[in-house]
């Protein structure tokens, strides 16, 4: 049995005004110890996956979080914005970031002239046709201080626009991952087909990786993780790590159509992901997943906990392969307050604000010298109008 000692809840950043809600970190522990973590802030006090890529840092291993290192990397504008995305420093100290992009129509502007009495926008948002469109990077060769303009990713041949919604993304805390050779892998999920995602008759998601020998310059398919044949299963936000054996393991968020979350299955590749085992079922419950081999050699995955009592879990697997419920433990609980106005959904506001309530976790691991596990992840504040916010858990595990 895994036991989880020295926890530690920290507030990481929540806006001050309570106009811009928070989500979807990815951290990164960087060569000169401080602790960089990027997340998404959105336009609105609601999640809509139309915001910016931010950071903030910690020079004390995530016991504080100074508010005054926070950054905006790529601001939206009042037609386009970005969201998702995911951080990694290779060896020689660059800072990478890949992140989903979305345009629309916005005809009164990045924030709404109507009817604020709900805190957020009117009902049907003032994004019109919003649409992902691309995928893009951006690198920093100072720390965070300076970034370049944003890279266009070539994802051929997934679609990089669809009718739907979205089509190419789901990175999760999917972290770039660089190899001996100097190659560096994104993983992503996405499908060949333009034909709106969301329907029973579209190709079901896949998971796969994308290829750069540049740098992150240059990008092009490399392999096929994870994909369903029958139609039935979709692969979505691979949490994948490389191992110091060589071995890249990959955790997969899946839906089971017509309507089913499902738990998380495990694949694995021998051979720097050219090829991948048949996916398999694990025991685990939850989504997304991130993925970090200890200091001791065993490998952590810590997830979102989307049902009650919610929350944040982890699992250690002894080899990376095997994946055992008996495993599990508790980060955190909670996360999803009940509504202020009522018991449960019952006015307009009510079913507008909580109808987002189980959107908690997304969380990004690292683990520091001293064996101090680092477990970022975001989560609703307990406000009269609640909030998504950002916190870590420091622990250890024994």
């Amino acid at each position: 049995m895994v036991e989880i000692k020295n926890i530690e809840h920290v507030m990481v950043y929540k806006d001050p005004e309570l106009a811009h809600a928070c989500n979807q970190v990815s951290i990164v522990l960087l060569q000169n110890g401080e602790l960089f973590l990027g997340f998404n802030e959105e336009r609105y006090p609601v999640h809509a996956d139309s915001g910016q890529s931010c950071f903030i840092k910690s020079t004390d291993g995530g016991k504080t979080w100074d508010s005054s290192t926070k950054r905006v990397i790529w601001p939206y504008t009042d037609n386009k914005g970005n969201w998702d995305c995911a951080f990694a420093q290779i060896s020689d100290g660059t800072i990478l970031m890949h992140t989903r992009v979305c345009n629309f129509i916005a005809p009164r502007g990045i924030h709404s002239e109507g009817d604020q009495t709900l805190g957020m926008p009117p009902p049907g948002m003032p994004e019109r046709l919003k649409r992902q469109t691309g995928y893009a990077i951006l690198k920093s060769k100072d720390g965070g201080k300076t970034w370049t303009e944003p890279l266009e990713v070539n994802t051929s041949p997934i679609a990089s626009s669809a009718l739907g919604p979205y089509a190419c993304g789901g990175s999760g805390a999917g972290h770039i991952i660089e190899l001996p050779d100097g190659g560096l892998l994104m993983p992503l999920d996405g499908t060949i087909s333009t034909r709106d995602v969301t329907t029973l008759e579209s190709e079901p998601s896949r998971c796969f990786t994308l290829r750069s020998d540049d740098g992150g310059d240059n990008w092009e398919y490399w392999s096929t993780v994870a994909y369903d044949p029958a139609g039935i299963i979709n692969f979505l936000e691979p949490g994948m790590t490389r191992l110091k054996n060589g071995r890249l393991v990959c955790l997969l968020r899946t839906s089971h159509r017509p309507n089913r979350q499902d738990n998380m299955w495990f694949t694995w590749s021998d051979d720097d992901g050219i090829t991948w085992r048949p996916p398999k079922r694990t025991s685990l419950w939850g989504y997304p997943a991130a993925m970090k081999e200890l200091r001791n050699g065993r490998v952590l995955a810590v997830y979102g906990y989307r049902k009650a009592p919610w929350g944040v879990r982890g699992c250690v697997s002894y080899d990376g392969v095997t994946w055992d419920i008996e495993n599990e433990f508790i980060i955190n609980i909670g996360g999803v307050p009940i509504p202020k106005t009522g018991e449960g959904p019952r006015t307009l506001q009510d079913m507008l604000i909580f109808g987002q309530y189980w959107h908690i976790g997304y969380p990004s691991v690292t683990q520091l010298e001293d064996g101090t596990i680092i477990a970022a992840y975001h989560e609703y504040s307990d406000d009269d109008q609640p909030i998504h916010y950002l916190l870590c858990t420091r622990f250890k595990l024994e």
